[in-house]
């Protein structure tokens, strides 16, 4: 009679707070005993599901050390979890992490299929009819910060966009379209004031698309300072209302050091034999 219950807003929270807490304390293995002991009081939960499985996967990449078994398989089976018994928005997040997972592994059946379960993009956008509505009720406040995180998502998109078109002209040899998709990926992130981490990291991508070593140990530098000082809030005239405290990159610091330091990752593989790339991981780990 039980197995319908779903957690309410707060006490999800409250729960993932205490899971971060135990991940980033206790390890993974720690983690993942008290994810399944709350997926047991709650079977059909998809919220609950899905938040362990986001929660679970950041752990991973924060806290490397490996567990005595692999949860990775459990976690996935968390996303089918939180597809089948979340609500729309719930289970199409969980679809995209699953198609991810698929196209990681090269099942690219599995990814097609997983395509045709997510809805059509809506011809509405829901946080501008909220923001019309905030404002009509006199609640600026709230208008402001909704208007302004849909154009950082939006402006984020356009740059991934550019970043994939990156990837697309370098596989192709496409050198002078190369060196154009950058330069307006970075400007991008300029004119509208992106972290300096979304602009150092395209210059970073760029370096790496061209095995440039002078301009990956450049990146490297930048883009490590500027993901170990928070973001002022209130910095930009495009996130007068979205900032409220200081953003804190370190979580991302960690998880690029982990990436440097890993020799099975390959993407920095051109460089791990110059003298300097090795300085640069003993200065910052």
């Amino acid at each position: 009679m039980a197995f319908d219950r779903v957690m309410d807003r707060q006490a999800l929270s409250d729960f993932l707070t205490k899971l971060s807490t135990t991940l980033a304390g206790q390890g993974v293995e720690a983690g993942v005993t008290l994810a399944r002991a709350q997926l047991r009081q709650y079977p059909r939960d998809g919220a609950l599901a899905l938040n362990l499985a986001l929660c679970l996967t950041g752990g991973l990449l924060l806290h490397p050390a490996a567990p005595a078994e692999d949860p990775g398989p459990w976690i996935e089976d968390l996303c089918r979890q939180a597809a089948r018994w979340g609500d729309p928005a719930t289970a199409a997040q969980a679809n995209v992490l699953l198609f991810d997972k698929a196209m990681d592994r090269g099942d690219h059946a599995q990814a097609a299929e997983l395509l045709e379960e997510l809805p059509p993009q809506p011809l509405y956008s829901k946080p501008q009819l909220q923001a019309r509505l905030a404002q009509a009720r006199g609640d600026r406040g709230k208008a402001g910060e909704l208007l302004e995180g849909q154009l950082l998502q939006e402006v984020s998109a356009v740059q991934a966009t550019l970043l994939s078109l990156m990837d697309l002209a370098a596989q192709e040899g496409r050198q002078e379209d190369l060196t154009l998709l950058a330069q307006r990926a970075g400007a991008l992130g300029e004119d509208f004031d992106l972290s300096p981490y979304a602009v150092w990291s395209v210059r970073l991508q760029l370096a790496c698309l061209r095995a440039d070593r002078e301009g990956g140990i450049t990146a490297l530098e930048h883009l490590l300072s500027a993901l170990e000082t928070p973001w002022p809030a209130g910095s930009s005239p495009f996130r007068r209302y979205l900032d409220r405290e200081p953003l804190d990159f370190s979580s991302l610091r960690t998880v690029l050091l982990g990436t440097l330091a890993d020799p099975a990752d390959d993407t920095f593989a051109f460089l791990r034999d110059d003298p300097r790339f090795q300085a640069l991981l003993e200065r910052e780990t």
